[in-house]
């Protein structure tokens, strides 16, 4: 078996300036990707990928890796398909339209995600498909996102047929985004995992991954077997009432950080909270950011 996840905006060491799309000059699509490689070529390798990503839904994935024994593989925005023993540098780069690594902020022209991605497979850290489908490996496991099945679609798609049957994909809503060949393989998990195994949107597709590795990859099947075994698991299971959330400003949210600030304070239990106690809907990426502002300015007063 192999497990394969999708990289994390938080990580354990924080990139220079140099390992982010600001060491880069304007260009078209191609030309940036030939410049990004040459720059994380000669980046110093700062650690193993497996200890670069942090967060809830990475470690979700690195247990689901230890519990099934197999080798766990990352999906990287900066770096490609990359083996988690594999030194890599720090670095900070997103396909995301906004935010300070964001790659659009130097692209003239048009921009496509899975080109992108394609390119990156020729990166010095980067390793082939062949890599996670070697032979005798079993099933091969992938969490993704809806962003990340739209940059790593097309090279699904290019798969040996035998490979495919082999493929377990797992996440919310991907299945319009998949070509019609790759569907097949996505697990029917819904909402009712959340009452199974507790979590938030942003970690689902983990959760789903580490509760497939743990009850239902303990018996070999095919892919409609898995499929299967994964309605039976769910059908007992009614999903969780969801209290409905209000939509709130920064500033709003800046005032409840503040107000429960304090030593030891961190972002995913104040976030918590924010929905839970306030019934504020919150994305976890603007929350963090939040929390980092309120932390600052908390700082310098």
């Amino acid at each position: 078996m192999s497990i394969v996840t999708i990289c994390t905006k938080q990580k354990r060491f924080k990139p220079s300036p140099a390992g982010t799309p600001a060491a880069l000059t304007a260009a078209t699509q191609a030309d940036l990707a030939a410049q990004w490689i040459a720059v994380t070529q000669s980046l110093p390798r700062t650690t193993v990928a497996a200890n670069l990503y942090a967060g809830r839904a990475f470690g979700l994935a690195r247990d689901a890796a230890m519990v099934t024994a197999a080798p766990l593989f990352i999906l990287s925005a900066g770096l490609g398909l990359v083996a988690s023993d594999t030194p890599v540098p720090a670095y900070g780069l997103t396909v995301s339209r906004s935010g300070a690594e964001s790659i659009w902020s130097k692209v003239i022209g048009p921009f496509d995600a899975s080109r992108w991605f394609a390119a990156l497979t020729k990166g010095p850290h980067a390793v082939g498909w062949d890599k996670v489908f070697s032979p005798g490996s079993g099933r091969v496991l992938i969490a993704l996102t809806r962003p990340y099945a739209v940059m790593i679609a097309p090279t699904l798609a290019s798969l040996p047929h035998d490979d495919l049957k082999r493929l377990r994909i797992f996440g919310a809503g991907l299945s319009t985004l998949l070509p019609p060949t790759v569907r097949e393989a996505v697990a029917p998990y819904d909402d009712r995992l959340d009452t199974m195994m507790p979590g938030t949107r942003s970690d689902f597709a983990q959760r789903a991954l580490l509760h497939f590795a743990q009850h239902i990859a303990v018996v070999a099947r095919d892919q409609k077997g898995d499929a299967e075994a994964v309605k039976c698991a769910l059908a007992p299971v009614r999903a969780p009432l969801r209290p409905t959330r209000r939509s709130g400003s920064d500033a709003d949210i800046l005032t409840l950080i503040k107000a429960r600030l304090a030593p030891g304070a961190s972002a995913s239990r104040l976030l918590r909270q924010l929905r839970d106690e306030d019934y504020i809907a919150c994305e976890q990426g603007r929350f963090t950011e939040l929390f980092r502002q309120a932390k600052a300015e908390d700082c310098a007063s």
